[in-house]
């Protein structure tokens, strides 16, 4: 980002270049559409709040990441209780027209029934396609951490999609996207 931007300037930008990834993060793993709007919300007030704390050598989307992680075990420790992954599911924009809707679907449904971090490893892994040191900072972990926590989540999510496992692969355009 550019010092001559102002912070709200700033914001927006990046708001408009994550707020989607943000969005996908927090829908993962709340499994809740109107939750994951207030996350967003959430994300970019605290981010407007800190920015001139924020070094603007770091990888952006991570801090932005970091912030949501942060908000979201927040909202757990809140509620003590896990939401069930489909419960308010409202199906919407499919980009990949290769990918069924059916196999979205029962990606998530497996997704709901993983443990929070393993939904959260994979979410940040294999759906936002962030590496593994990203990952690692966003969830406070080691590298070794995630590897392995990435390592069991997926034998998990394989033993719960069973045979079709190998059939479906992990796109951007699993999850929805908010408009």
């Amino acid at each position: 980002m550019s010092e001559q931007l102002t912070a709200q300037e700033a914001i927006q930008s990046l708001y408009e270049l994550y707020s989607n990834d943000i969005y996908r993060y927090a829908k993962l793993t709340l499994g809740n559409s109107s939750d994951a709007y207030d996350v967003v919300q959430e994300v970019f007030l605290r981010a407007f709040r800190s920015w001139n704390n924020y070094r603007q050598d770091a990888n952006a989307k991570t801090w932005l990441m970091s912030i949501a992680r942060n908000h979201i075990v927040d909202l757990f420790r809140k509620k003590r209780t896990e939401r069930h992954f489909l419960s308010l599911y409202e199906p919407q924009e499919v980009s990949n027209e290769s990918t069924s809707a059916e196999a979205i679907l029962e990606v998530e449904e497996a997704l709901s029934k993983l443990k929070e971090t393993y939904r959260q490893v994979i979410v940040l892994r294999h759906i936002e396609n962030l590496s593994m040191q990203e990952t690692a900072h966003i969830l406070g972990w080691s590298a070794t951490k995630v590897r392995t926590t990435t390592h069991r989540a997926m034998t998990k999510l394989r033993e719960i999609l069973g045979s079709n496992s190998e059939e479906v692969k992990f796109h951007n355009d699993i999850g929805t996207r908010h408009p």
